[in-house]
């Protein structure tokens, strides 16, 4: 299992497309900041994109795909100048407003020229702690080609339209998978487009000896890694492997390590009951005392506190 897949697993993604909107100009659309991430996928037609605190907007056109990370308050219309005050503006109240009824289907608009737009979100558990949201930019655009999406959103995007075109049973089910695919492929897709001068772990995952690295920290925190034990994996000196590594990754290796096993320490917390000494074992620690002392001088509650904070 990869670096990637390992985290996505750990994650605990959940996306879903919550509503295609047929717009009509001239439209206006405002979405509000949150903590979960936002996805639309211009299906045809055109729109600005307005992202906060970012001074250009950006043209969209049929086929792009646009991602906001952070969950960044955006606003969506036709034209720069098309307004934004009609009480039905925002798309939480569209979405949940006549004619949509409930459905994923919302029309919108003033009779003019059309534009779809497929709207979602995804959300991480335990967001705070996520390893893959700070990783990413705030705002990745997959750009289409000729008004088309590229191939594989196509696809995806085909077998959404399918189970949304009828009321079929498992259809929710099944929309909340596709979801999770669109989001997983926009990742893929912004890894492979990151630059050889951008830094941290989505991009080391492009160098094979970095990527093998973080796969066995991901697959295996227990084990008593070192600079050397590692190096030793991918055939580096230790002095060329650190030195690469907190090039590429941006923190050092033992330092990313630490992380990484706080991460997997704190969702152990969340989801089981387990005792504190077989958590710190699971993480790399020996005993509770060397795994309390690690926990709170990263995370800066005790693991007892941090259990009783998510519970």
């Amino acid at each position: 299992m990869d670096a990637l897949t390992e985290v996505l697993k750990s994650v605990q993604l959940h996306s879903i497309v919550h509503c295609r909107a047929d717009l009509s100009a001239p439209w206006g659309v405002e979405i509000d900041k949150t903590d979960q991430a936002a996805f639309h996928v211009i299906v045809q037609g055109s729109c600005w994109l307005e992202v906060e605190d970012t001074k250009e907007p950006i043209p969209l056109v049929g086929g792009d795909f646009v991602v906001l990370s952070k969950g960044t308050a955006h606003r969506l219309r036709d034209a720069l100048d098309s307004p934004l005050n009609s009480p039905l503006s925002r798309l939480q109240d569209l979405a949940a407003a006549p004619p949509c009824q409930g459905q994923l289907r919302v029309r919108y608009g003033g009779g003019g020229a059309p534009t779809t737009i497929l709207c979602g979100n995804a959300r991480f558990e335990n967001h705070q702690m996520n390893p893959l949201l700070p990783a990413l930019a705030s705002l990745i655009l997959i750009r289409g080609k000729d008004g088309k999406a590229v191939e594989w959103l196509d696809l995806t995007l085909k077998a959404i339209a399918w189970e949304t075109a009828d009321d079929r049973p498992g259809s929710e089910m099944m929309i909340a998978y596709l979801s999770n695919i669109l989001f997983i492929q926009a990742i893929r897709a912004y890894v492979t487009s990151l630059k050889q001068d951008d830094t941290g772990w989505l991009r080391a995952l492009r160098d094979p000896q970095l990527s093998a690295v973080l796969t066995l920290i991901h697959q295996s925190p227990e084990k008593n890694w070192t600079v050397d034990s590692l190096a030793k994996q991918v055939n580096l000196s230790r002095s060329t492997f650190a030195a690469r590594f907190k090039e590429q990754v941006g923190e050092a290796p033992l330092q990313y390590l630490t992380q990484w096993r706080m991460y997997r320490a704190s969702r152990l917390l969340r989801a089981t009951d387990l005792p504190l000494v077989a958590i710190a074992q699971q993480v790399g620690y020996q005993s509770e005392a060397a795994f309390s002392k690690a926990f709170k001088r990263q995370i800066r509650q005790s693991p007892g506190e941090y259990r009783k904070s998510q519970h």
